[in-house]
């Protein structure tokens, strides 16, 4: 038999409220679609000038219905298509949540729009403070490595943040991104380190089947 499908997204504005509920079903079965599927799970988008990646829709065939994702990151955005990553039209702020009805056509991919980018540290605190030669152009989160002084470019890496566009300024966690990352004691970068960082959003999501 079809399966359930019910929710309820509620969208609060200042003092505008918007409450809607559904409740529906799958379509019925047929011999090419015998059951109803769903993929859930969670993954990390990265930087792409073209069609970005497609997220992994499991045993999903050709029918999907609803996408429910959300942007893991607390700083910068998600960019998701669902035309295969020939248009992107729907970018996701940190935090938030989106509820999209998806068609047939095409799959769903994701990507960040922030490019590579090696650029050279001025100091650094105990505290997980960096400070760099040149702005970081666009807020975000981003994975960081040390390229020169020293040479990790096969590791450690760590997450940095950014809260504002333009800035030089920003905080390095931990791959947790959450427990800031001492880089002064014991000169793990210093004003000499030239260092690359990538551009992410983690994300989660469920797909379901029309």
């Amino acid at each position: 038999m079809p399966t359930s499908i019910s929710g309820n997204v509620r969208l609060q504005y200042g003092n505008h409220i918007h409450n809607e509920s559904f409740d529906s079903t799958t379509n019925a079965y047929t011999f090419a679609n015998q059951s109803s599927q769903y993929s859930a799970g969670g993954a990390r988008a990265v930087y792409s000038s073209g069609s970005g990646v497609a997220i992994d829709t499991g045993q999903i065939g050709s029918a999907e219905g609803l996408l429910l994702i959300k942007n893991a990151n607390t700083s910068g955005s998600l960019s998701v298509s669902v035309d295969a990553g020939s248009n992107w039209d729907i970018k996701i702020p940190a935090g938030f949540v989106n509820l999209i009805s998806v068609g047939p056509d095409h799959p769903i991919h994701v990507r960040t729009d922030i490019d590579n980018a090696d650029i050279g540290v001025s100091s650094v605190s105990t505290n997980g403070t960096i400070v760099f030669d040149t702005n970081v152009s666009v807020a975000g989160t981003y994975l960081i490595n040390a390229k020169t002084n020293p040479d990790h470019t096969s590791g450690p890496a760590f997450i940095l943040k950014t809260t504002v566009d333009a800035t030089t300024t920003g905080v390095v966690f931990e791959l947790d991104g959450v427990t800031t990352k001492d880089l002064s004691t014991g000169t793990i970068y210093s004003s000499a380190t030239v260092a690359t960082i990538q551009n992410i959003a983690d994300y989660r999501f469920t797909l379901t089947e029309a």
